[in-house]
């Protein structure tokens, strides 16, 4: 019998790029959340996601990561919320 286990993300098969570093941990949330309502898998990786968030100077920084086959697709809603 098959036991159900939630996937490890440090084995994850998928690959993953970079999209953005953002300064605001608020702003990165927004257009993490646009990317998902647009069916693109995101990761957030940032000192400001830990036990004691952190939200000054480059620390505040968050990394947004997202499937490379979805990347050009995620840069044009990047492109179209920056504008």
């Amino acid at each position: 019998m098959a036991r159900h286990r939630d996937p490890d993300p440090k084995s994850d098969d998928r690959h993953l790029g970079p999209l953005v570093r953002i300064g605001d941990p608020g702003e990165a949330n927004v257009i993490a959340a646009m990317l998902r309502s647009a069916g693109i898998d995101v990761r957030m990786h940032g000192a400001s996601f830990g036990p004691y968030p952190v939200g000054i100077g480059e620390l505040a920084e968050v990394e947004i990561w997202v499937d490379i086959d979805d990347l050009d697709d995620a840069r044009s809603i990047l492109a179209d919320y920056q504008e």
